[in-house]
């Protein structure tokens, strides 16, 4: 099964072409460009180069969160626009399961984070090789991750792009935890795809929607403002 996934909920992204779990090709770029002017150009690129039409694809992914609101949102509306005009089936991966594959695999407990705002990181555990959840995605403050992390076997290791930040804020986690220094890319979306396809969980492009697991700022505001209105 061709895999064409996407993955653009953090800074940098990324576009991947595979065979199943067998990567074919994958593009990355992290140069300050917006997702807008960089993905969709990616993508067409990646098939023109391996010589591999839209229409052969079969199935389509995208990290669909939780990460960058704008991120997400790019990846998630040009996967919709992909799956709409092919007819293909989609797969949303969560991108903190993605960070999680990108990882290599090992024993222990494989924490998975993704800088929400302040001092809130997304974060998910997983074990084994195999990478089976422990928990689900989850949106939590600094020291409230590392306690929940205390409570699962060691050794403790730490994968997606939020791992280094976060582990500057808790001294206490160093020496004790691993940073494995990966982090959620469009190769580990089409591998947990392929997971997803094997499962039966895949939807269609008009079900396909993201995962922000939090209000956005200007749902945030808009919420404040009306609490006023009604006190005032």
């Amino acid at each position: 099964m061709k895999i064409l996934a996407l993955e653009s909920s953090a800074t940098a992204c990324s576009v991947a072409l595979c065979e199943d779990e067998a990567l074919i090709a994958q593009s990355f770029q992290n140069n300050g460009l917006t997702h807008s002017r960089t993905l969709m150009p990616m993508a067409v690129s990646l098939l023109d180069n391996c010589g591999t039409a839209l229409d052969a694809v079969e199935l389509i992914a995208v990290a669909a969160g939780p990460g960058s609101f704008t991120g997400v949102r790019i990846g998630v509306a040009a996967v919709k626009g992909y799956a709409w005009v092919t007819e293909k089936p989609c797969a949303p991966v969560s991108t903190l399961e993605s960070a999680a594959f990108a990882a290599p695999e090992g024993e222990g407990t494989l924490c998975a984070l993704v800088k929400a705002r302040q001092d809130e990181f997304f974060f998910a555990l997983f074990q084994g090789s195999g990478r089976e959840r422990l928990t689900e995605d989850q949106v939590g403050k600094v020291g409230a991750i590392w306690q929940q992390l205390q409570a699962w076997p060691k050794p403790w290791r730490l994968t997606g792009d939020g791992a280094e930040e976060w582990l500057a804020l808790v001294p206490e986690a160093l020496g004790q935890t691993e940073q494995t220094h990966c982090r959620q890319n469009a190769a580990a979306t089409a591998q947990c795809a392929a997971r997803q396809a094997q499962e039966g969980k895949l939807v269609d492009c008009h079900t396909l929607k993201p995962a922000y697991l939090r209000p956005s700022q200007a749902e945030r505001m808009r919420a404040q403002r009306e609490g006023q209105a009604q006190e005032g």
